[in-house]
């Protein structure tokens, strides 16, 4: 790869960025064009992905897929300025030419392939098109990556220069998976509202909590249901909340419910309090509203919310 090897440092670097651009856009970009002619549908909702007659590109196909690669531009000039610090960081530690394909190939199959994925949804695109855009990637990281990153004669101490390639490798990796994995901040709950006896109201059972809630209301038979509220996200923690108002009216107030466990607040003299709150904080928190003491959620929420008033069905 001499032919596109920079004679400058600054210039490798720069270099480093502007061929994972071409790699990552550009070139899958014009696979897509040659595969959409050849007679395959990579994108579109409607049909939908599938085999057509083999046609020369048009004009407006043209256009489609020069619109799409702008719109990747953002996003893969991004991570061509991330492997450009990367390398700039890899110079120091004069890691040789394998130990660089072994941090580069993966890693841009991974941020190549979420790109054309993130971006794809817009035009429905398949999995080949996501396929492509990482081959395209794991292929520069493999072959150009290792050409560019620049050589120098200063020479770091031997632990530094077997640390900082393996941290590059792990921060680098776990950045891009993270979004792929499962966000353990997440939880399904079940919340329920009791009040002092009044005109509403259904008889109090915390049958719907479940065990470990009868201890926490004195003189349970002075107390009523009021309202309830259930949802499940795509996490798998468990919460399990009761908000005990003694108060005349509710206090409008946002409840952070805990990852996991039970939580109990009680509203008394227009202040609410935390009784019991186990686990950590979790990403979604429940409002309740002064008016008909109604329940909302927010945050990363939900993919299935009921919420209901007393008397129960």
């Amino acid at each position: 790869m001499k032919w596109i090897k920079p004679k400058t440092w600054w210039a490798s670097l720069l270099w480093v960025a502007v061929t994972y651009v071409l790699a990552a856009d550009v070139l899958p970009n014009l696979l897509l064009l040659l595969v959409n002619s050849s007679g395959y549908l990579a994108y579109s909702d409607r049909p939908g992905p599938g085999w057509q007659k083999p046609h020369l590109p048009s004009k407006e196909e043209i256009q489609f897929f020069f619109g799409f690669a702008v719109l990747l531009l953002r996003g893969t000039a991004l991570y061509g300025g991330l492997f450009s610090l990367f390398a700039g960081l890899l110079v120091f530690c004069r890691v040789p030419r394998w130990g660089l394909q072994l941090i580069g190939t993966p890693l841009a199959f991974v941020s190549s392939g979420i790109m054309m994925s993130a971006a794809g949804w817009m035009i429905a695109i398949s999995s080949m098109g996501v396929y492509t855009g990482a081959i395209c990637g794991a292929l520069w990281g493999l072959f150009i990556f290792p050409s560019l990153v620049p050589k120098t004669s200063y020479k770091l101490p031997l632990t530094i220069r077997i640390v900082a390639p393996l941290a590059v490798f792990a921060i680098g990796g776990y950045w891009l998976i993270r979004p792929l994995l499962p966000n353990r901040a997440l939880t399904n709950a079940k919340v329920e509202v009791i009040r002092r006896k009044g005109p509403t109201g259904a008889p109090l059972n915390l049958d719907y909590l479940g065990p470990g809630f009868a201890g926490n209301v004195k003189e349970a038979n002075t107390y009523s249901s009021v309202s309830r509220l259930e949802f499940t996200t795509d996490g798998k923690n468990q919460a399990r909340a009761l908000l005990i108002v003694d108060d005349p009216q509710p206090v409008a107030h946002t409840f952070v419910l805990p990852r996991t466990g039970t939580a109990v607040y009680r509203q008394s003299h227009g202040v609410w309090k935390t009784e019991q709150s186990d686990g950590r904080p979790s990403d979604i928190s429940v409002t309740l509203t002064a008016f008909n003491s109604t329940l909302q959620t927010q945050g990363p929420c939900c993919s299935f919310t009921a919420a209901s008033f007393a008397p129960y069905r």
